[in-house]
């Protein structure tokens, strides 16, 4: 029959990596003052005052609020916040045919949490070596 699973995951928030560049889950603002004057998929672009145009690219993740023809300040923002809402937790349905596929996952994700508190331990340890021999 049909059996209700909880599937949770944390989505990170808003990493930069070690060069400086922002992740895809941050929010973006804008880089220039000016109007908008296209928003072409992950690019928009900002028809600043002299009239040159300020093209900035933005990473998937967040829904584009701003609109052709209008205007926006030096950091206002171009994206909905993606880490807004929290875990990340969704509801779903699996369907599972046979009770022992229901075993089977029980026993698989009991593994991979032993597995994963083991690897807890273990750093938790190796943290403790090393404050103890002055790393």
């Amino acid at each position: 029959g049909k059996e209700l699973f909880y599937f949770g995951g944390n989505r990170g928030r808003g990493q930069v990596y070690p060069e400086g560049n922002q992740s895809n889950n941050n929010q973006f603002f804008a880089k220039e003052t000016g109007t908008i004057s296209a928003v072409d998929g992950l690019k928009v672009s900002i028809k600043k005052e002299d009239g040159s145009i300020f093209e900035q690219e933005l990473l998937p993740g967040a829904d584009i609020v701003v609109q052709v023809g209008e205007e926006v300040k030096k950091d206002d923002p171009l994206t909905t916040n993606p880490n807004v809402g929290g875990f990340g937790q969704a509801e779903k349905e699996v369907v599972l045919q046979d009770m022992n596929r229901v075993y089977a996952y029980c026993a698989i994700s009991f593994s991979i949490f032993l597995s994963q508190l083991s690897f807890v331990l273990k750093k938790k340890q190796f943290e403790k070596v090393q404050l103890a021999e002055g790393f």
